[in-house]
Order: structure tokens, then sequence, then C-alpha cells
């Protein structure tokens, strides 16, 4: 269950305020609360029942696609016809290429198909998770600021100075992940979603959602998506929408590389490397709440490191040395 306590605690970090902007309307802070989690935690649900819908209903389809043979020889013939716009030359590169993509296509679906598989028979201890997960979001929502009474009862008191400059960096830091990584995120998703059902995708909703989730991974952005889908019109010899795509995908990248920094950089400036990290160790602690929770944890110990340097560099000035010898004399 610690992996649920831990992400209540983000979660009741993004309800609290929503809460107390809620409260004067409705009167009751349990009411409010309870809103601002339906406001917070629905859409999230949503999403991820979209999700495995998609996938339920795609996967069989797509794996008897993916290994059928047939596959790779019509993608190499589809290239073979287009010499107009390829040169011979790469033809035999690009079949070849074709059946990787094929095999890496078929992997990932068939792993996809088994975690979902392992998800339906592990529905007890999820249901219980989630009780737990809703619980806690609820009463650390609503206690949280007693628990931190509670925490300032034990610092010393030549230490509440420091704990101060880390609950504060703290603060930055997730508002830097939150506005800053996620935000980002949901509008490059939304934009791409959009995007992808007017150039007539199927499943356009789950590709831009897919985007949105592998643009907060840094070194790796919305390209994973965008990549197999113009390698996808490429093979079938629809140039058109490739370009379409490839034009879409760099202007997403120009305004990823304005936008992201220009949201950070006013709470926390983060290196990306923590993130990736992040992603990276998280789930494989924690499953896939790792991924929300990894970056989050690496975020806070990057606080503390950066609350503790920034103490140490200022105990160390030669002002605050000289100040100590005129004190012990």
């Amino acid at each position: 269950m610690l992996s649920m306590l831990i992400l209540a605690a983000v979660f009741a970090y993004v309800v609290r305020p929503i809460a107390h902007r809620l409260q004067p309307s409705l009167r009751f802070q349990s009411l409010a609360i309870l809103v601002a989690m339906a406001m917070v935690i629905l859409p999230i649900i949503f999403v991820v029942l979209y999700c495995i819908y998609s996938l339920i209903e795609s996967v069989p389809a797509l794996i008897n696609a993916a290994s059928a043979a047939n596959l790779g020889n019509t993608t190499l013939n589809s290239l073979q016809n287009s010499d107009q716009y390829l040169p011979s030359t790469l033809l035999p590169y690009l079949g070849s290429a074709s059946g990787l993509v094929e095999n890496l296509f078929s992997d990932v679906l068939q792993g996809l198909a088994s975690y979902l598989v392992d998800l339906v028979q592990s529905l007890p201890n999820l249901a219980l998770e989630l009780f737990v997960f809703f619980a806690a979001t609820f009463y650390l929502a609503r206690d949280g600021n007693r628990l931190w009474s509670y925490t300032k009862m034990v610092i010393p008191q030549e230490r509440k100075g420091f704990f101060k400059n880390l609950v504060q960096e703290t603060d930055n830091v997730l508002k830097s992940i939150f506005y800053g990584h996620f935000l980002t995120a949901i509008l490059v998703g939304v934009i791409s979603g959009v995007g992808f059902y007017i150039m007539g995708y199927p499943y356009a909703l789950f590709l831009g959602i897919l985007t949105g989730f592998t643009q907060v991974i840094p070194f790796i952005g919305h390209w994973p998506t965008y990549t197999v889908l113009a390698l996808y019109d490429l093979f079938t010899g629809n140039y058109i929408r490739m370009g379409v795509v490839i034009l879409l995908s760099i202007a997403l990248s120009v305004l990823d590389m304005y936008l992201r920094p220009q949201i950070s950089a006013r709470y926390a400036d983060i290196h990306p490397m923590i993130f990736l990290l992040g992603f990276i160790c998280g789930p494989l602690l924690m499953g896939l709440v790792g991924f929300i929770i990894g970056p989050l944890v690496l975020g806070v110990a990057y606080a503390a490191v950066s609350v503790y340097k920034n103490s140490k560099e200022t105990m160390d000035s030669p002002e605050n040395i000289s100040s100590n010898e005129k004190n012990e004399t």
C-alpha cells in the first residue's frame, strides 16, 4: 500500500487548493474536497478506461496483422511501386526495416495483451488499493495541516529555518513538475489528438493520449508516436499525410522547446536527467503508478539537496565565518 499512500499524497497536493477555492460556494469542507477529487480523478479514470478499452478492442486485430507474413511483403511491394519517390538503392534496406518494425510491433502488442490479462486477474487487490487511495487522498487533503503541525513539533529549533526553506523549495519543484511538464504534455496530447482526427487516423483520441504520455518523458517526447505513424504512411504510400505528420511533429517540438522552459523556470529549474531516471526507475519499483511517483520522489530529493547546498554555502560564506568568529571572541 506504500505506493498508493504516496500517490494519494500527490493527488491531495493537487486537490487541496482546488477545494479551498470551492469551499466558499459549497460551504462544507468535506463536500468541497469530494468535488475537487471528482474534478481531478474522474478525468484520469476516464482516460485510463478508454485506453484499456481501445487496447482490448484493437490488440487482437493488430496482433494478427503484425504476425501475418504478408505484412512485410506488402510493405516491400508498396515501396517498390513507389520508385518515383524513393531511390532503388534504398529498397532492400527499407524492406528489412519493415520486417524489423513488424517483429517489434508484434512483441509490443503481445506484451500489452499479457499485461492486461494480469491486470484483470489482480482485480481484487486493485480494488483494495483504490479504496486506500481514495480514502487517503480525502483525509490528507482535509487533515494534512495537522500532520504538518505534528512534524514541526519534532524539528529542533535551530533547524526550523532549514525545514521552512525545504518546504518552500519542494513546493516550487512540485509546481515546476505539474505546470511545466504535465501541463505541456496535456497541451501536446490535445493538439496531437485533434490533428490525428483531422488527418483520419483510427483511434485518434488514444493516439493523442499516448502522445501526451510520452511527451512527459525527457529526451523522448512525442516522437515515438509520430515516428510510427510516419513509417506507417511511408509503407502504405500515403506520402502527403506523412509530410503533414512530420511538419506537425516539428511544430510541436518548437512549442515544447519554448513553452516548457518558460513555465518551469518560474518555479524551479530541474535537470531533465532527474525526470528520465524517475520515469525509468519508478515503474520498476512501484509498477504503473511509478510513472507519476518516480519523478516526484526524485524531484523532492533534488529540492532537499538544493536547500542543503544553499544552507551549506551560506554557513561557509566569508561574512558568516567572520560573524561567528566575532561572536566567539
